[in-house]
């Protein structure tokens, strides 16, 4: 079972049809538990229709405290205590956030049956769990915007049970040869050398979740990224006749710089509601392609990617 990724919604600002706003739900491997990054108006009506439970939501990561990021919090936190959920759950984002939760509990007297535990980042924390970790990075925005890099510890070599199996080595007492990478004789006389069962390490998994950010080359310290998601907010054609430019990314200068980092698949979300059509869709992965040579995916709401 790999790391899961599930996106609950991908429209910039405002919702669309269908498009829900900003929240990425995330399973490391082997784990039960989910990681959201973000959690827009909305997201636990995406979540009704996905595996996830709100039970097994352990971490939430907010990006920043724009609302298209941030008003689905209330309710979800609301909806995870009337659930019975009782197991405590923390919260990593800029400063504010503390203030807000606690502003609306006080003032809807909501009443929580758990902790809440608040983390308030600046940008460059290291935060271990484990087998990952997560680092921080300061983002380019009108507000303070974290962005995140989720880093899987890499795994070892370990002995394939299977395979020893299929070749006719029953569990037994030189199992433990094997593992030890040793060579044994079968009663057949045939030679078998442990080694062949053992897998070779692996690199851990690394993934960018960014927040709200004007400037990807931010990230160009992070190598051998695997999945880059990022928002692609506007082609830059559309950005350029804009009467007042926001701090977003387009697709053109995503692409560059993903091209620049050897990114192995980019996935482009935060999409303006100007582009909710399949055909301007289409031309925002063209553009993207037309720059950037490694697998490019237009996130859609409930999309799904193993890695």
């Amino acid at each position: 079972m790999g790391i899961e990724i599930i996106f609950l919604g991908t429209s910039a600002g405002v919702p669309t049809k269908r498009r829900n706003v900003s929240s990425i739900a995330l399973r490391p491997r082997e784990s039960r538990e989910w990681l959201l990054f973000d959690c827009g108006e909305a997201t636990q009506h995406r979540i009704l229709h996905t595996p996830i439970s709100t039970a097994k939501i352990s971490k939430i990561f907010i990006t920043h405290l724009h609302g298209d990021h941030i008003y689905g919090i209330f309710g979800l936190l609301a909806s995870r205590a009337m659930s019975g959920v009782t197991t405590p759950i923390s919260i990593y984002a800029p400063s504010g956030i503390d203030e807000m939760i606690e502003c609306v509990k006080r003032f809807s007297g909501l009443n929580l049956n758990y902790e809440i535990d608040y983390h308030i980042l600046r940008g460059g924390e290291r935060l271990e769990f484990g087998e990952y970790r997560i680092e921080t990075i300061k983002l380019s925005h009108s507000i303070e915007s974290i962005g995140y890099i989720f880093i899987e510890r890499d795994r070892e070599g370990h002995f394939d049970i299977e395979k020893a199996i299929k070749r006719g080595i029953k569990p037994s007492p030189i199992i433990a040869k094997l593992k030890r990478g040793e060579s044994i004789k079968l009663n057949n006389g045939e030679i078998i050398d442990g080694k062949e069962f053992i897998m070779p390490s692996q690199r851990g998994v690394r993934v960018i979740i960014s927040g709200d950010n004007d400037n990807p080359n931010l990230y160009q310290k992070y190598k051998d990224i695997d999945v880059m998601i990022h928002e692609a907010t506007y082609l830059q054609k559309d950005f350029e006749k804009l009467k007042k430019r926001f701090q977003h990314t387009t697709v053109e200068s995503l692409a560059v710089s993903a091209q620049n980092m050897g990114v192995k698949r980019l996935v482009m979300t935060h999409i303006s509601p100007r582009y909710d059509s399949k055909e301007a869709e289409n031309r925002l992965i063209e553009v993207a392609k037309a720059h950037f040579t490694g697998e490019v995916v237009l996130a859609q709401d409930l999309m799904k990617i193993e890695i």
